[in-house]
């Protein structure tokens, strides 16, 4: 946790454009969300793609600019992420809103 946390710190004082979300991993991260809607993330460790499962259909997500946090899209489906809260628009089951891993 040390390592990604003196890391996010590097890159974000290094102006860097890629943020990765808190505790980039590549293992499927949980997310539960409002009115009980759930779906699955998995961020590989070079911050520049997100795979998301949710309500049954997966997608490839790549990573684009983003003001604060960590935003993902392709097409219409748009995953943004901050800490470990999230939002998912445009995928089947959506839109997923106040979600959160854990």
């Amino acid at each position: 946790m040390r390592v990604v946390l003196a890391l996010a710190a590097v890159l974000a004082l290094g102006g860097c454009a890629t943020v990765m979300p808190e505790d980039a991993t590549d293992a499927p991260m949980a997310y539960a969300c409002a009115g009980g809607k759930r779906f699955t993330a998995s961020y590989d460790l070079k911050g520049d793609k997100a795979s998301v499962t949710a309500g049954g259909t997966s997608y490839i997500l790549r990573h684009v600019r983003s003001g604060s946090g960590a935003r993902y899209a392709k097409g219409p489906v748009e995953l943004f992420t901050k800490g470990d809260e999230a939002l998912l628009d445009g995928a089947a089951g959506g839109p997923y809103r106040a979600c959160r891993t854990g």
